[in-house]
This record gives structure tokens, C-alpha cells and sequence, in this order.
């Protein structure tokens, strides 16, 4: 995934799988874009749970935008609870 090119675009962040062949989940960042990666890679688990996350910052506002996969096939409950860690994790309010 390292060397994917895309004109215009760089690989803002990714989670691949090492397993099982052609699958993970890519953020693909415009140029001109600032970003920060958001490192979600130990609550990835292949084809059950597949997540990547980056914040962009733009003026006064930070955006933070998720990626996220599962295979139809797989267990339904594991990828809601990991759902919600990772909600947890990457969101937290300022306070007023």
C-alpha cells in the first residue's frame, strides 16, 4: 500500500492486511490537505474489524474522519463493540 500513487493525492493513513490477501481499509489526502494520522492499527482485526483514522485541521476546525470495514461474513457483535472503543478513543469533546 506504501507505493499506491494517486495524482493530487497522498496515503494519509491505512491498515493492510498481512494474512489475508487484498483487503484493509485507505484515507487518501488531497496535497494540499493538513492532516494527522490517527495509529487505530491494535483494534484492527483482519476482515472482522478494519479501521483507519485521520484528523484534518481546516481554519479554526478540526475534523476528524474514520474509515471503517467488516466483512458481511464475520461476527457482527466483535465489530460493534470495537466500533464503539474506537468512537471512544478518537472522540473527545473540549470542554465548554
Amino acid at each position: 500500500m506504501k507505493d499506491f500513487t494517486f495524482l493530487g493525492y497522498k496515503l494519509a493513513n491505512c491498515f493492510c492486511r498481512e494474512t489475508y490477501s487484498k483487503g484493509g481499509v485507505c484515507i487518501l489526502a488531497r496535497n494540499d490537505i493538513i492532516y494527522q494520522a490517527i495509529n487505530l492499527n491494535k483494534l484492527c482485526k483482519e476482515k472482522v474489524f478494519e479501521t483507519s483514522a485521520v484528523t484534518i485541521h481546516a481554519c479554526s476546525t478540526k475534523v476528524i474522519l474514520c474509515c471503517v470495514y467488516r466483512s458481511p461474513s464475520e461476527n457482527p457483535n466483535y465489530f460493534l463493540q470495537h466500533l464503539g472503543k474506537t468512537l471512544e478513543l478518537i472522540y473527545q469533546p473540549s470542554p465548554w
